[in-house]
């Protein structure tokens, strides 16, 4: 910086940097500041959505419960139309897949399940979401399909359960050992104080925890 030999010639400089920099300076300023509003703006949408989208599903649940079916099928495509960016979308599909369950239309309730999958980010209900797939897909004779599903699956916290899953579809396949090895394993990871006496029946069904490879 220069060293000025009188204040007004810190003046005029000052003066001149303004004449040829102050529209940019106030330019910035103001595409600034209209920055920080739309990104408040932004925030308050989402979350107005997110609130908005809470008490759609809260009434949805309500008709669940209260088994009203057609109720939450229009709330539900209601919510997945409307508040796609948010997790009750996908809670919502998992709703839908559990009516489409109990109404016996297994096509409907699988799609619904893979939207579930394919839409949310939160890897815990993703995880749900696929579980409830592969359990369908056993349930309704697709044991290969079950298998594809679960492998895909990163285990996270489900470990016990996911392995107990993947030991009823090589039953189903045919593959004891493998079954064997799969419940053992769900036995090693359940957590203590969880009944385990059904999945020590499943294990002791395929030939026990000793059983020759």
């Amino acid at each position: 910086m220069e060293v000025y030999q009188s204040e007004q010639e810190q003046i005029d400089a000052l003066k001149k940097w303004w004449k040829e920099n102050g529209k940019a300076v106030i330019v910035g300023a103001i595409l600034g500041f209209g920055s920080l509003i739309g990104w408040q703006q932004w925030q308050a949408n989402v979350q107005a959505q997110r609130e908005s989208a809470s008490l759609e599903y809260d009434v949805l649940l309500a008709d669940l419960e209260n088994s009203k079916y057609q109720d939450v099928k229009d709330r539900g495509a209601h919510i997945l139309s409307n508040f796609q960016s948010t997790s009750y979308a996908a809670l919502s599909a998992m709703s839908l897949a559990k009516v489409y369950v109990e109404e016996g239309d297994i096509v409907s309730a699988k799609t619904y399940l893979q939207i579930a999958i394919d839409q949310d980010d939160q890897p815990q209900l993703k995880q749900v979401a696929q579980l409830r797939l592969a359990r369908l897909l056993l349930a309704d004779g697709d044991a290969a399909q079950a298998l594809s599903k679960l492998k895909a699956l990163k285990v996270g916290g489900f470990g016990a359960v996911v392995n107990e899953l993947e030991g009823d579809i090589q039953v189903a396949l045919g593959n004891r050992t493998k079954a064997r090895v799969a419940y053992q394993q769900a036995l090693d990871a359940i957590e203590a104080g969880v009944d385990a006496s059904l999945l020590k029946m499943k294990l002791d069904d395929v030939g026990g925890p000793e059983a020759d490879s």
